[in-house]
């Protein structure tokens, strides 16, 4: 499978992940990943913090190889399953 066609797959995983969490689960993961507080974005929507959690990460994820990207989408599947 192509990289561009896996981390398509990783984004589409990663949002089907984030959506399972309760808005102020998302809230947490945006702060710390951001290292603010969401208070400085008090206006912000669920979908908007996973919408940008999920571009700030893809520039990390573009550096992975196929292997690990093919690894952590089955990790991520192995997680929503679990919740």
């Amino acid at each position: 499978m192509k990289k561009k066609n896996l981390l398509q797959d990783w984004e589409d995983t990663q949002r089907e992940y984030y959506e399972k969490f309760t808005r102020s689960q998302v809230e947490n993961l945006y702060s710390d990943w951001f290292c603010n507080d969401i208070e400085h974005y008090p206006y912000m929507e669920k979908y908007q913090m996973i919408d940008e959690l999920i571009e700030d990460e893809l520039t990390y994820r573009e550096e992975d190889s196929v292997d690990d990207l093919e690894d952590t989408i089955q990790y991520l599947n192995k997680l929503i399953l679990i919740k």
